[in-house]
C-alpha cells in the first residue's frame, strides 16, 4: 500500500511539473508578441447568468438555463464601451427561480416571467450584432477568408458561458447556436498564463483586485460582470498582454456563416 501511494505521489509530481513547464513555454512565447501583433480593435464581452440551486441535485445542475443575456462592445483603442445588448430570459424547463438564485443574481421571478424565451433573445442578439457589424465595420473570426482572425471577437471569463451553458442549453432545446459563438477568448486563461504563476488560481473578483480594478455595479449581475470583463481586458491589453482566441470549435478549414 505504501509503495502504491509513493507511485501515485510521484505521478502527481510529474504531472504538476509538466503543467508548470507548459505554462512557462506559453508565457515565454507570448512575451515575444507585441501589442500590435494581435488583430483586435474590438472585443464583445459576454457574461451569462443562469438558474442555480443551493446544494442542487444532479438533474437540476444538468438543466441550468440562461436568465440574463448581456454583451458589451469595447473599443481597445480607447477603452470606451460603444454599445451594449441586455436581455433577461424566461426559463422554460424549471420556470420557478430558487431562492438561492434570486439572492445571488438579484433577478426576480417577475423579471423572468415577463421576459422572452432564449430562442427569441438569440434572434434579437443576432439582429443587434448584424447592425453593429455594419455600423462599426466589424469582422468576426472566420467570416472572411481574406481575414480569418477578424478585428473583433467574443470575450468571456472562463469557458463556461459558451462551451458549457449556451451549447448545452441550445442542444437540449434544439435551438440554433449562432456560428459567431464558435470562437472566443477566455480572458481567465490569458490572465493566468501571463499575470500569475502556474500554481495560482484566481476568481474573477480576485483578478480584478489583483489588477487594482474596483468593481462597479452588482456582482453576479450579468451586464455588470460583462462591463467589468471589458475593463479587465482593456487593462491587460494596454499593459502588453497578447489577446487571442483560446477556443475554436470549428475545424480549421470551416468558415462561419455570415450574418
Amino acid at each position: 500500500m505504501n509503495n502504491l501511494q509513493s507511485i501515485t505521489d510521484q505521478i502527481e509530481e510529474v504531472e504538476k511539473l509538466l503543467k508548470e513547464q507548459k505554462a512557462k513555454r506559453i508565457r515565454k512565447k507570448l512575451k515575444k508578441k507585441e501589442i500590435k501583433d494581435h488583430p483586435y480593435i474590438y472585443l464583445l464581452c459576454i457574461d451569462f447568468e443562469a438558474t442555480c440551486f443551493d446544494m442542487p441535485t444532479y438533474q437540476k445542475r444538468k438543466i441550468q438555463e440562461i436568465i440574463e443575456f448581456p454583451a458589451v462592445l469595447i473599443n481597445l483603442q480607447n477603452g470606451v464601451i460603444e454599445s451594449e445588448f441586455h436581455r433577461y430570459v424566461r426559463p422554460t424547463e424549471i420556470g420557478i427561480l430558487s431562492e438561492y438564485c434570486t439572492n445571488l443574481t438579484k433577478i426576480s421571478q417577475a423579471t423572468v416571467d415577463s421576459a422572452k424565451v432564449l430562442q427569441d433573445v438569440i434572434e434579437e442578439f443576432r439582429i443587434w450584432l448584424k447592425e453593429l457589424i455594419k455600423e462599426k465595420n466589424l469582422i468576426m473570426p472566420k467570416t472572411k477568408k481574406s481575414n480569418l482572425d477578424g478585428n473583433c471577437c467574443i470575450c468571456t471569463w472562463t469557458n463556461w458561458d459558451i462551451l458549457i451553458q449556451l451549447r448545452n442549453e441550445c442542444n437540449r432545446k434544439q435551438l440554433k447556436k449562432l456560428s459567431v459563438f464558435n470562437q472566443w477568448m477566455d480572458l481567465k486563461e490569458i490572465f493566468i498564463n501571463e499575470r500569475c504563476s502556474p500554481k495560482e488560481q484566481y476568481s474573477f473578483s480576485q483578478a480584478l483586485a489583483k489588477e487594482g480594478i474596483e468593481f462597479i455595479g452588482q456582482p453576479h449581475s450579468g451586464i455588470d460582470d460583462a462591463r467589468m470583463t471589458a475593463r479587465l481586458a482593456y487593462k491587460l491589453h494596454t499593459e502588453g498582454s497578447y489577446l487571442r482566441i483560446t477556443r475554436d470549435m470549428n475545424h480549421y478549414s470551416k468558415i462561419n456563416r455570415p450574418f
